[in-house]
């Protein structure tokens, strides 16, 4: 290599960090910046205070607790669902993943979200809350199929969900097939 290549090579290494600081530069962050959307889990609370969960889908149930930080299924008895499949699905309804809050729906109004007859249902009992489950309905998918809508027994709002919740509820349930 000559000289004068290595010149050459140098002048557009300038010109291109030239570039690059006059053009490229990050605006500074605004103390003003406008609002930002806070999403939340859909449960509001870890996965550990997550004591069972009850699946059911189709008139199948499925029941599981969380017993000594592992999942273990009683119902149906005999079946093997993997304890960290369960896991990834509290995860998928607390503070593993954030859901999209849509605005309060009336019971009427439930069909467009496809919630007035779920796909699946959930009753989850959370740590501290006696004899109280929560249950979550499971409605459709969004427009996009990228998410389902979901909603809480004690809530009116509706929440836009990551699909994966739909997809490991259906892997519960193929595990659990006799």
């Amino acid at each position: 290599m000559t000289w004068r290549r290595v010149a050459i090579i140098y002048v557009a290494l300038g010109l291109l960090a030239s570039y690059v600081l006059v053009f490229e530069r990050a605006a500074p962050e605004s103390d003003q910046a406008g609002p930002r959307s806070t999403s939340s889990s859909l449960l509001e609370t870890e996965a550990s205070s997550v004591t069972s969960v009850t699946f059911r889908k189709e008139g199948r149930v499925v029941r599981a607790t969380r017993e000594d930080r592992r999942w273990r299924v009683l119902e149906p008895p005999g079946i093997e669902v993997s304890s960290d499949l369960l896991e990834a699905t509290i995860a998928t309804l607390t503070a593993g993943q954030a859901s999209e809050k849509l605005s309060p729906e009336p019971e009427n109004a439930l069909a467009a979200y496809g919630l007035d007859t779920p796909s699946a249902t959930l009753e989850v009992i959370l740590t501290g809350v006696a004899d109280a489950p929560v249950t979550i309905l499971i409605g459709a998918r969004n427009p996009t199929r990228t998410a389902v809508y979901a909603r809480r027994s004690d809530l009116n709002t509706i929440f836009l969900v990551g699909m994966n919740l739909s997809y490991y509820i259906d892997l519960i349930f193929d595990a659990a097939k006799t």
